[in-house]
């Protein structure tokens, strides 16, 4: 077989944002896919056409479409991306295997209140098996790293990934006991505090309040946190009241001591944590490990 010709090849990332603006219909949405600019995205597909000397895109005012010449390109680019995708996710997931490694994406509170008091039973059932743990709210991308296994609230849609329901959860006002001496018997007390909220979960006390049947209700005031972590550690400083995960905030070290649920009231479950993996590695051997030992971990902390 005759070496392939690099000079025929176009470079990869003009690829790419051939891709995405192909299957996206516009060089801006393709842009954020890829983390670029517009006018890089512009920039690539210009170069394409150059090389191959015809239009691929007819650019509109708010979207482009392709040309005859752009369909009949991206089906067999989309095929030749694909392949070069899955060659390097198997890749990487030889070489976990071969190293023993597991790379874990989940949610800072999951894995501080789940995950961490529970790492000593996985190193004991399975000493052979090292876990790389992230702790992000940020999304977890099967395709581009080495994450094997993520923990989320929602579900993903993505094909390819296997979705499996953890726990249903759902808000509960948290503070120091000295706060519940000091009054804060009732719900309604709360126009008397301070709330704490996470930058990322803006809706978690007007959705806890709309379910106490206090949505206009005006608190002292507001602190405002980067992470849940953060938030509670303020609240058990007496800053004010925090907005905790039911039931995962009982397996937090002091919890009924250094923080407390003040009210009898219990919000409805308004979200679910799933634990998500890849659909091809629904038999590996070190992907049940985790799961088994995720499962049993959640039934602990609830």
């Amino acid at each position: 077989m005759d070496a392939p010709d690099p000079r025929a090849i176009p470079p990869l990332p003009a690829l790419l944002a051939f891709e995405r603006a192909a299957t996206q219909f516009s060089f801006r949405r393709a842009a954020r896919d890829l983390s670029l600019s517009p006018s890089a995205i512009s920039h690539q597909i210009r170069g394409l056409e150059q090389q191959f000397g015809t239009k691929l895109f007819v650019r509109g005012a708010r979207s482009v479409r392709l040309t005859a010449a752009g369909e009949r390109y991206l089906a067999k680019v989309s095929v030749a991306l694909a392949t070069l995708q899955e060659a390097s996710r198997d890749m990487l997931r030889r070489r976990g295997e071969a190293s023993g490694e597991l790379w874990i994406s989940s949610l800072p509170f999951f894995t501080s209140a789940v995950l961490l008091p529970a790492l000593p039973e996985f190193k004991r059932r399975h000493p052979q098996l090292t876990l790389r743990i992230e702790a992000t709210h940020q999304y977890a991308d099967f395709n581009g790293s080495r994450v094997d296994v993520a923990v989320r609230y929602g579900r993903e849609h993505a094909a390819g990934l296997k979705v499996e329901p953890l726990v249903r959860v759902s808000g509960q006002p948290v503070c120091t006991p000295a706060l519940v001496k000091a009054g804060l018997q009732r719900p309604e007390d709360l126009s008397r505090e301070v709330l704490i909220h996470v930058t990322t979960q803006p809706r978690a006390w007007p959705a806890w309040l709309q379910q106490a049947g206090l949505p206009q209700l005006a608190p002292r005031g507001h602190l405002w946190l980067d992470s849940v972590p953060a938030m509670l550690e303020a609240a058990e400083h007496g800053l004010g009241v925090a907005i905790a995960i039911a039931p995962l905030i009982k397996a937090r070290p002091g919890f009924g001591k250094r923080l407390v649920a003040p009210f009898a009231f219990e919000a409805e479950p308004s979200e679910t944590i799933y634990l998500i993996s890849r659909t091809e590695q629904a038999r590996d051997r070190r992907i049940a490990a985790v799961r088994r030992w995720i499962a049993d971990a959640v039934a602990r902390a609830s």
